[in-house]
């Protein structure tokens, strides 16, 4: 009896064992993913410049307060975000095809040097440009609800949680980021995740054209 018991608790660790390695590529995948639109390192310079005229309280107040609001527009988009697809009859493949799209004309304007920061301006920065666009715009939402669709909410929210203070991180120490990579670091760096960016937009967009192909 000990020994069939034994054997039985045994099975249960091996099965659950590739379960847990699963979710766990499944978190680490969608980090990533969204780390690379978030892009905080090439955000980082960005928001170093609008806010390297306050004082270093204010700064970092204002820094803390877009985290907190790109923060609440990610999991908005991840709690409703499908609920308004379905309201539109909008498929998961459709928006696989449509984010990829979205994703990669903005992997395109990052290899060409365009900056959506350059085109927004306002007196609340911590709202616009830090928060929205440049940290929940497009390209993120469109991955937060890729990722819902995907992975699932609980992972979704993990993603955003964990991106969300490795940004906090990044952003509030963009003046030793920009020393320590140098202005020419900084570019190649951004150039990097811009590419990233572009082939997992590529991924994205074939994954749905295939899907949609094979459904019918």
């Amino acid at each position: 009896m000990i020994r069939a018991h034994t054997l039985v608790r045994a099975n249960k660790v091996l099965v659950s064992m590739p379960m847990s390695r699963c979710y766990s590529v499944d978190v680490l995948k969608a980090i990533l993913m969204l780390f690379v639109v978030l892009d905080p390192p090439g955000n980082a310079p960005l928001f170093y410049f609008f806010t390297r005229s306050m004082d270093p309280r204010k700064r970092i107040e204002t820094i803390r307060t877009s985290i907190v609001v790109a923060t609440i527009v990610l999991v908005m988009f991840a709690l409703v975000g499908e609920l308004v697809l379905k309201y539109f009859g909008i498929t998961v493949n459709d928006f696989r095809i449509a984010g990829g799209t979205i994703l990669f004309i903005y992997a395109v304007m990052g290899i060409l040097g365009k900056s959506l920061a350059e085109e927004v301006r306002g007196e609340d920065i911590a709202v616009v440009p830090l928060a929205v666009p440049l940290l929940a715009g497009p390209g993120s939402i469109t991955v937060v609800i890729y990722l819902r669709y995907v992975y699932g909410l609980t992972v979704t929210i993990l993603s955003i949680a964990i991106n969300m203070v490795l940004s906090w991180l990044l952003l509030e120490n963009g003046e030793r980021l920009l020393r320590l990579l140098g202005r020419r670091g900084s570019v190649i760096l951004d150039k990097i995740m811009s590419i990233l960016l572009a082939a997992y937009s590529v991924a994205m967009i074939r994954e749905g054209v295939l899907s949609a192909i094979y459904a019918k």
